[in-house]
């Protein structure tokens, strides 16, 4: 199969980690292909370097705008890409060189508008790198129902935009908000506008995770359009995939979970935040319980949170002490 693919990757503030990223891309086995790198209003070097990679490669394209966030900058790249289909590359993260290939493979062999595959998280905070990823080296073809559900408890399927391809009509229909978890908003829309999906563990995307990204940062009220993004995929769930509605409550629960590593401070504005948590939380523990796909750990997190900021803290600290023995342990 032969498709011509739109590379869109969004840029601000990455000069340090633009070329390998862009250096990955140019390297690609698969040649039908084109790159737009989108300059968000990048304050460093980014845009001038931007500018650099298009005047010395022809399928290099570059879009300069205003900073807008992530979302409006990738569906700039789209509004402006040739591609039939479209791949979404955060600038400071990377790809192996046979990405685009494997992902044009398993799209003409299931004959899908949307194809995932596996991706490794990297992370910096480190003397040495903390590598994760899936061992299990599958590819199968799964209907919507089965692509939520793996969405939602994030196994095997992730709600990441990054590590897809997707036929341009799935991301023309559901552009992506200007907004914190934009993807977490808009990924549940596109999976259930297909009829299948194909997807495979095999690693092509390297995430690189910085300890000063927006992941990492201090909790602030944008942030927590998180929690309100995961509701509306509930009531999507109830409405049109009750099957599907024990993992959104998970999906819920997880989000409201991730918070809590950056509200453990002791500052009264984190155990403010904290008290909105554990409100939400409540609507969703019981079930959690009673929810044989959910791990007795994730478990545990969700009625300490449940319980108060005091069992919160003692859980976590435990979690992590565990956790620091397994790894000296393996």
């Amino acid at each position: 199969m032969s498709i011509f693919v739109s590379v869109i990757v969004p840029v601000y503030q990455v000069e340090q980690y633009l070329a390998r990223c862009v250096e990955s891309l140019l390297a690609q086995t698969y040649q039908e292909y084109e790159i737009l790198l989108v300059d968000d209003g990048s304050r460093d070097a980014g845009g001038r370097m931007c500018d650099e990679y298009a005047k010395e490669h022809e399928r290099v394209k570059v879009i300069h705008q205003e900073n807008q966030g992530l979302g409006p900058a990738r569906n700039n790249g789209v509004k402006y890409a040739r591609g039939e289909y479209i791949v979404f590359v955060d600038s400071d993260d990377y790809v192996s060189e046979d990405y685009l290939e494997y992902l044009v493979y398993l799209t003409g062999k299931y004959h899908t508008k949307l194809t995932a595959v596996g991706g490794v998280s990297v992370w910096d905070d480190k003397k040495e790198e903390r590598v994760f990823e899936n061992p299990v080296d599958t590819e199968e073809c799964i209907d919507t129902s089965e692509a939520l559900k793996r969405m939602c408890y994030s196994r095997g399927f992730g709600v990441a935009a990054w590590g897809k391809l997707y036929h341009r009509s799935l991301v023309e229909r559901f552009p992506y908000p200007a907004c914190v978890h934009e993807d977490l908003a808009t990924t549940y829309k596109i999976v259930s506008a297909c009829e299948k999906i194909a997807c495979s563990a095999k690693t092509g995307y390297f995430y690189y995770q910085r300890s000063s990204s927006l992941m990492h940062a201090r909790v602030e009220e944008k942030h927590l359009y998180g929690i309100t993004a995961a509701q509306e995929q509930l009531r999507y769930m109830e409405k049109y995939y009750p099957e599907v509605v024990p993992a959104a409550e998970y999906r819920c629960a997880g989000k409201l979970l991730e918070y809590i590593p950056r509200l453990l401070d002791r500052t009264a504005e984190s155990k403010k935040v904290f008290c909105r948590i554990r409100r939400e939380m409540k609507k969703y523990c019981r079930n959690i319980l009673k929810n044989p796909e959910a791990e007795t750990p994730f478990k545990i997190r969700c009625v300490a949170v449940s319980a108060g900021y005091r069992a919160t803290e003692t859980v976590w600290k435990l979690m992590e002490k565990w956790k620091e023995k397994q790894r000296k342990v393996s």
